[in-house]
């Protein structure tokens, strides 16, 4: 479903606008939706790292330090 929105924007970035769908040969309105989309995208990314840092320092400690493969594969052998 498509929506009808009026915008208000300075010239100088009307002018760009029309430049940028004419470089990419497209309308107005997929140059701003695509650039909408881009922008979402980085946005749900950032704060997915975000998330994914501040769950990074959870678990330290809960593994010894001398706990590694080889310690792991000489106890499987016990």
């Amino acid at each position: 479903m498509s929506v009808r929105k009026n915008f208000t924007m300075p010239e100088s970035i009307v002018s760009d606008l029309e430049e940028l769908a004419k470089i990419m040969n497209k309308k107005q309105s997929q140059v701003i939706q695509e650039l909408i989309e881009e922008k979402m995208h980085e946005y749900t990314r950032q704060k997915r790292l975000a998330s994914l840092e501040k769950m990074s320092g959870m678990f330290s400690g809960m593994i010894p330090e001398y706990v590694d493969m080889q310690w792991i594969k000489s106890r499987d052998e016990d």
